[in-house]
């Protein structure tokens, strides 16, 4: 799903996994210096998942309410815990801060 390799990538992650390079794995180092590895990208179905890319967005856009368009889309999927409607938002406020 590409949508989901699109957050992956605005999330930090980057393929391919240099321990497993044969491997669909998407890795990350972390400050300490370790990897955070992800076998498979959930962000479509699972707010465990979404969530920390929300956060992400929201200091993104630096909480710009009622100026920020994209972030108020986000805002009112999660208002409405909607989780497909706040895929749909996060995946079009990353498209949008990628054309910047």
């Amino acid at each position: 799903m590409k949508e989901n390799k699109l957050i992956a990538e605005f999330m930090g992650f980057k393929q391919p996994h240099p321990e497993y390079p044969n491997t669909t794995y998407w890795y990350k180092e972390l400050p300490n210096g370790r990897l955070e590895t992800k076998a498979i990208l959930n962000y479509h179905i699972s707010w465990d998942c979404l969530m920390p890319v929300v956060e992400e967005c929201r200091l993104e856009s630096r909480c710009k309410y009622d100026t920020d368009a994209n972030w108020d889309k986000i805002h009112w999927a999660l208002e409405e815990v909607n989780k497909e409607e706040t895929y749909k938002a996060v995946v079009e406020f990353i498209k949008q801060l990628n054309k910047q």
